[in-house]
């Protein structure tokens, strides 16, 4: 009997040991990989970035600022950090990992829509984050959501499980090898496509509108987070982005959510600026969805934005 369970608990050790070494290799390699899906966190981590501008946001950044043309219009070196789908407690989160690496920021330009303030049941960009599960900040945020379970946070290698594509490029990427060639340019995707059907299934659905709950906590983060940037002397200015005119309508408590960044922008004296009635939202020529602007419509609005801001920046 003693033999036996010697066995086992030489077994169990040596099966240990190797979910030690895959998740060691695999969350090393993920941190230094920049495939679009841990691009940004990758640079954060290294502190490659430290840049003069930053756009944070949800989708409506990362598909609408082109740090290209902020760049030359303003001068400066800007990095997007839009993250698809992400609610605001997401977006600070990351935020607050690059002013952990990286020097502070002159100036963010933060992008708030419809949906900012509402909060996700499960962590946006939930696998970006997980190599970075261990960070007492990663973990705190984390447990605000579902999704993770107690055995990705204790199993090693668990939270990896059913992502083959991402485990191969943790450990290509360990080694120094780019399995998944990194896309985007400075955090930003552009959008070459035309209007798509997707703004009439959302209408067929929600015929009579839809209100979006808007978050007591992600609200209270926000507040804390305009204070924290004006305590430390960075320049940060509160956008509302087009979007499409006949979309508006749909969202009944739109107006509460504008004259709720308006109150802020008043309360912290941060500018805001709306463009919710630019001429923009007019056509479908530069939407390819009711929420986002194709690449012709977010190089119009980021030129616009540009010069908007060239005139609100300290010289």
């Amino acid at each position: 009997m003693k033999k036996f369970i010697g066995k086992m608990v030489l077994f169990c050790l040596i099966i240990i040991s190797i979910l030690y070494l895959l998740d060691y290799t695999a969350t090393k390699g993920l941190r230094k990989s920049h495939f679009h899906t841990f691009n940004n966190l990758t640079k954060i981590y290294n502190s490659e970035l430290n840049s003069d501008l930053i756009i944070n946001g949800s989708s409506i950044a990362l598909f609408q600022i082109s740090p290209f043309l902020i760049d030359s219009i303003l001068n400066v070196n800007s990095y997007n950090f839009g993250i698809a789908g992400a609610g605001f407690i997401d977006q600070k989160l990351q935020y607050d990992l690059y002013l952990k690496y990286n020097k502070k920021p002159k100036t963010v330009i933060q992008l708030v829509g419809d949906f900012d303030m509402f909060k996700n049941e499960k962590i946006s960009g939930n696998m970006a984050f997980t190599p970075y599960l261990d960070m007492d900040m990663v973990k705190k945020v984390a447990k605000k959501y579902k999704g993770i379970s107690f055995l990705d946070y204790n199993i090693p290698f668990f939270k990896y499980t059913g992502s083959p594509f991402n485990i191969m490029d943790g450990f290509f990427s360990f080694f120094g090898l780019e399995l998944r060639k990194p896309t985007g340019y400075k955090g930003y995707f552009e959008q070459d496509i035309k209007w798509t059907d997707s703004f009439d299934k959302f209408t067929s659905t929600h015929k009579n509108g839809t209100v979006i709950k808007m978050d007591a906590e992600t609200m209270k983060i926000f507040e804390n987070y305009i204070a924290e940037c004006k305590k430390n002397k960075i320049n940060i200015l509160l956008i509302y982005p087009p979007t499409y005119y006949k979309y508006n309508k749909y969202i009944k408590n739109q107006d509460d959510i504008i004259s709720y960044y308006t109150s802020i922008s008043k309360k912290y004296d941060v500018p805001f600026i709306d463009y919710s009635t630019n001429f923009l939202v007019y056509s479908t020529d530069y939407f390819y969805n009711s929420q986002h602007l194709n690449k012709k419509g977010a190089e119009i609005f980021t030129k616009i934005l540009g010069e908007d801001i060239k005139k609100i920046l300290p010289k």
